[in-house]
């Protein structure tokens, strides 16, 4: 099923044709040699287009017929948010092994049981989470298990980028309430919640402010979380889609440290990827992985305390995703963003509606039964 240096033979069957898998995850599953040999999508125009463009066999009639295809070893579900835990229970229940776009789920209760369902089986269940396959976040992640930025006590976070990003633009699912699930807190929302959980462990308590500033929509094009960790961390992170340009920076402030990263691009206001403030001399500081990222400001000087840059490499966090979880299937090993993971970001989304909704701080707890629609202006 894995090929040599790093490639797959993996076979997909893929369940939608939009945007995200006519430039993302089908160029991904291409260029590492994996192949989709069937495809389903509602519009059927749309999956024509897709298959044409990538060589794929069969068209379906239903996500049933796509997962039943000879020769299907997982699904790709990248359909609109609704119909995920449908079409999961479809590829568990025939023995499959699922990558699903985040979020994984639009409730609590679907989260968990399509986790517990993939955990009886013994299958593969990855969220596509795909930021933290980023370079940047394994580096920062990597700093803070050497300890070289002591204890995280906060940290803060923007991503915003303009709305006609967005494919089809009103007309895409992601402004339909019933196939959406809200706007941008349950969808680029999901990406970071995730990204902190992966570093900092479980949220206690959520405190949330949600606006909608275009006339386009009546959904949540701006929003703000107040976090408490259960580590004791305390954090901000801000979406904004109204937004004229695309940035992501994340600022983490530790005992020992400061740090600085981005996802995928700089902008005028960041000198590097990943930056890092030390009191102490870099060398004995960081890891040895983490400091040949580094270089000095002159080329005949050594590295100073202060501020370092690291150049991570880029990667394509699609591919790194698929090769992760590829991975996962033939060691038996759980996928680096699972099922839970995915419970995990959908429960901080609902308390974040609930602390909307009621205006005060709320206290991030499994309740599967009780489900918070998205707020709409």
């Amino acid at each position: 099923m894995i090929g040599g240096n790093g490639k797959l033979s993996l076979k997909l069957a893929v369940l939608g044709a939009g945007a995200v898998v006519v430039d993302r995850h089908l160029p991904a599953l291409r260029a590492l040699g994996g192949r989709a040999v069937s495809l389903f999508d509602p519009d059927r125009r749309a999956a024509a287009r897709a298959a044409r463009l990538f060589g794929i066999p069969k068209i379906a009639n239903s996500a049933e017929q796509a997962v039943e295809a000879d020769g299907v070893e997982a699904v790709l579900i990248a359909s609109p948010n609704a119909f995920h835990r449908q079409q999961c229970d479809v590829a568990l229940e025939r023995g499959r092994h699922v990558l699903c776009e985040k979020p994984v789920a639009l409730t609590l209760r679907d989260a968990e049981q399509m986790a517990a369902r993939a955990e009886r089986r013994g299958l593969v269940l990855q969220v596509g989470f795909h930021h933290r396959f980023s370079s940047e976040h394994r580096c920062v992640k990597e700093v803070l298990a050497s300890g070289a930025a002591g204890e995280v006590k906060a940290f803060s976070g923007v991503i915003c980028e303009p709305m006609d990003v967005i494919p089809g633009g009103v007309e895409n699912y992601r402004f339909s309430t019933r196939d959406g699930g809200g706007f941008t807190l349950i969808d680029v929302g999901q990406h970071r919640i995730d990204q902190i959980l992966d570093l900092f462990g479980p949220v206690a308590e959520v405190s949330c402010e949600m606006a909608s500033f275009l006339p386009s929509h009546h959904l949540d094009d701006s929003v703000i979380l107040t976090l408490r960790m259960q580590s004791g961390a305390i954090g901000s992170l801000n979406w904004h889609r109204f937004s004229r340009a695309f940035a992501s920076p994340m600022m983490l402030f530790g005992t020992k440290a400061t740090l600085g990263c981005s996802a995928f691009i700089t902008g005028p206001y960041q000198s590097a990827p990943v930056s890092i403030y030390l009191d102490q001399s870099p060398e004995t500081a960081l890891p040895p992985s983490v400091l040949a990222l580094a270089r000095p400001d002159r080329w005949w000087g050594e590295l100073q305390a202060g501020w370092i840059s690291l150049w991570p490499p880029r990667v394509d966090t699609f591919q790194e995703q698929l090769l992760s979880f590829q991975r996962s299937i033939v060691e038996g090993s759980p996928p680096v963003a699972g099922g839970d993971d995915g419970r995990r970001a959908v429960e901080v989304v609902q308390a974040a509606y609930r602390s909307y909704r009621e205006r005060r701080t709320v206290r991030v707890e499994r309740e599967p039964g009780r489900h918070e629609d998205p707020p709409t202006w």
